[in-house]
C-alpha cells in the first residue's frame, strides 16, 4: 500500500500541546459561522465528479468534512455552505474560502500529493500557551485532479477501485483551514496509535477511510484553539519542556487555563507512581529519573452538556530528577606505557551528567603532583611518561554537584597485565578543585 503525502503546510507549525500541532493561524469568534464555497462543482473534468460520477457529491463531501470538525465537543465551530463559485485561481486572496476539485492552474506538481491548503493570515488573533496565533483571513483548498478518488461509501463497503477517500482528504484539509497541523510529520518517529490514526496524520493509503473521522488527538487539537483547554506549569522549570531538581525535591504544579473559573477538578500523575487530586498539586521526587507528568482536568460549561468537559495534558520527560554523580571506572593496560580508561559511571538518568575531567598524579594518592590532565574524554587513552606508580582521578560533574573516583596503578614499560579495580570515591579538595566553580554556579541557578 502506498503512503502518498496528503498536504503541504502553508505556515510554520507550533509546538505540540499533546502531540497534535497547529499552523499558528486561527479564526476568531466573529468569523463564525465560517462561510465557504465549492468551485467548479459538477465540471466534467473535475477530479471529484469525474472519478466518483455522482452529481453534487463534491459539495456534499465538503459539507460533511466541516461537520466532522463541528462535532468536536465544546469546540464551538460553525460553518455555512454558500454554494458554487467560479474558480478564480488558487489562493487568490479574495476573502472567499473555497474548495476546488479541479486544479486548472496545475498548482500541485507532486504526484503523491492529494490536496493542498493555503491560509492567508491577517493580523494577530491571540496568544495560546505562549504561542502567537495569526488571524486567518482567507483559506483555499485544492485537490489534485491527477489523482483517482473513490467515494467514502464505496471504500467503507469494500468496493474500492484503488482510489483515495475523498471525504477523508476533505476532512484533513478542512482541519488545516481551521488551524490544525499534522499529528506527525513524514520524517518523525510516530509510535502512538492515536497519532497514526488521527485525521491530521501526514499521510494515508488508498482505499483507507479512517481519516474521515476525527479522533482523540484531533479533538484535543481543535479544542485547544476553539474550546476549553488546560495546561500546567511547575516549579523548578528551566523551560516549557523541562523542570529539573536534585532529589529529594518538592515540585509544585498548577493547572493553567484561560477559563480557569470553569475548572472544578484535576487528577495528576507524576510518573513515579505518585498522584494528586488537587488543582494546585505538590509532589516530592525521591529517586533520580526522567519522568512524564500528565493531568486530567474537568470543567463545566453549558455548551459542553451536563457532563462538562475533560482535557488530558501531558509533558513527556518533563521532570529531570538528579542525584549526585556516581563515578566509577576501570584502568586497563594496553601496551607498554599506554592504558585505557573504562568508564562505568551511572548514566541511567538522561541529562544529569554534564562534565568530566581526568587527572594523573604521581604516587599512590591524589595528593601527588599532577603530571597529565585535565582530560575531558569519556574514556581517554593515557600515555604514562615512564614506569612507576600513579593515581588516576576522574572528576564527574552534574546538576547535583561533583564527585570523584580514583584508581592507583603500577605502570611497567612491558606491562601486559590488567588492573581491574574501581577506586573509591574521594572527597579531597584537590581532586574536586577542577569542577568546584561549576558546581557552585549550578547551585545558584
Amino acid at each position: 500500500m502506498t503512503r502518498p503525502t496528503l498536504t503541504l503546510a502553508a505556515l510554520l507549525l507550533a509546538g505540540p500541546a499533546k502531540a497534535f500541532t497547529h499552523t499558528e493561524s486561527m479564526w476568531l469568534p466573529d468569523d463564525f459561522p465560517l462561510e465557504y464555497w465549492v468551485a467548479d462543482n459538477g465540471a466534467a473534468d473535475s477530479a471529484c465528479e469525474e472519478t466518483v460520477d455522482q452529481p453534487g457529491y463534491c459539495a456534499t463531501m465538503a459539507q460533511e468534512a466541516y461537520a466532522a470538525w463541528e462535532a468536536a465537543p465544546c469546540a464551538e465551530i460553525r460553518s455555512t455552505y454558500m454554494g458554487v463559485c467560479e474558480n478564480t485561481g488558487f489562493n487568490s486572496a479574495n476573502d472567499q474560502n473555497w474548495i476546488t476539485f479541479n486544479d486548472v492552474d496545475a498548482d500541485i506538481e507532486e504526484a503523491g500529493t492529494w490536496a493542498v491548503t493555503l491560509t492567508i493570515p491577517f493580523g494577530i488573533a491571540k496568544v495560546i500557551n505562549d504561542v502567537q496565533y495569526y488571524h486567518a483571513d482567507d483559506s483555499d483548498i485544492i485537490f489534485n485532479d491527477n489523482v483517482i478518488f473513490d467515494s467514502h461509501e464505496d471504500i467503507v463497503e469494500g468496493d474500492c477501485n484503488g482510489g483515495a477517500d475523498i471525504l477523508g482528504v476533505a476532512t484533513h484539509e478542512v482541519g488545516h483551514t481551521l488551524g490544525m497541523g499534522h499529528s506527525c510529520e513524514e520524517d518523525e518517529p510516530c509510535g502512538d496509535a492515536d497519532l497514526r490514526g488521527a485525521t491530521m496524520y501526514w499521510a494515508a493509503g488508498t482505499c483507507d477511510s479512517t481519516q474521515a473521522d476525527i479522533n482523540v488527538d484531533d479533538i484535543q487539537g481543535i479544542t485547544a484553539i476553539y474550546g476549553p483547554y488546560a495546561t500546567f506549569e511547575c516549579s523548578h522549570a528551566l523551560s516549557d519542556d523541562l523542570s529539573i531538581g536534585v532529589v529529594p525535591f518538592e515540585l509544585k504544579c498548577i493547572v493553567v487555563s484561560e477559563t480557569i473559573e470553569e475548572v472544578d477538578s484535576a487528577v495528576w500523575s507524576f510518573g513515579d507512581g505518585g498522584s494528586s487530586t488537587e488543582i494546585d498539586a505538590k509532589h516530592t521526587y525521591t529517586e533520580p529519573g526522567n519522568y512524564t507528568i500528565q493531568v486530567d482536568v474537568h470543567g463545566n460549561r453549558d455548551a459542553c452538556g451536563d457532563d462538562g468537559w475533560t482535557y488530558n495534558f501531558r509533558k513527556v520527560g518533563y521532570v529531570r530528577a538528579c542525584g549526585m554523580p556516581e563515578p566509577e571506572f576501570l584502568a586497563e593496560p594496553l601496551d607498554g606505557l599506554q592504558w585505557r580508561m573504562l568508564n562505568r559511571s551511572d548514566v541511567s538518568v538522561y541529562g544529569c551528567l554534564q562534565d568530566i575531567a581526568w587527572t594523573v598524579h604521581e604516587g599512590s594518592s591524589a595528593d601527588g603532583k599532577v603530571i597529565i590532565g585535565p582530560l575531558s574524554s569519556w574514556e581517554p587513552l593515557i600515555d604514562f611518561p615512564e614506569a612507576g606508580t600513579y593515581t588516576i582521578v576522574m572528576n564527574l560533574g552534574g546538576y547535583a554537584g561533583t564527585s570523584a573516583a580514583a584508581v592507583t596503578v603500577d605502570v611497567r614499560a612491558t606491562s601486559l597485565g590488567g588492573c581491574d579495580v574501581a577506586g573509591p570515591g574521594i572527597a579531597g579538595a584537590g581532586a574536586l578543585a577542577g569542577l568546584a566553580a561549576l558546581a557552585l554556579r549550578r547551585r545558584r541557578s
